[in-house]
């Protein structure tokens, strides 16, 4: 695996991990809203999953419609799909 190919799977997987964290201790809040503790949680494992999309859509492309810069159109699909060896 070369080594852009693995910063992209290192960024992806920063991205999981915080998003599962932060699912996990959501779901948690549901049944336990006054848990200070699991609040604070919540918290840093969101911020971690903001930073990681930030970092992943800055380096290797959108995830989300939301990540998408539409000042100059829709270019985001000029890149090389993974198919014709965009993730590479």
């Amino acid at each position: 695996m070369n080594q852009n190919r693995h910063s992209k799977h290192q960024k992806m997987t920063a991205v999981r991990e915080a998003g599962f964290c932060m699912i996990d201790a959501g779901m948690y809040l549901d049944t336990h809203p006054c848990d200070g503790k699991a609040m604070d949680y919540f918290n840093r494992y969101q911020q971690m999953y903001k930073e990681a999309v930030c970092d992943y859509e800055k380096h290797c492309g959108p995830l989300f419609l939301t990540g998408i810069d539409t000042n100059d159109g829709w270019t985001w699909t000029d890149e090389p799909w993974p198919w014709e060896g965009g993730c590479s």
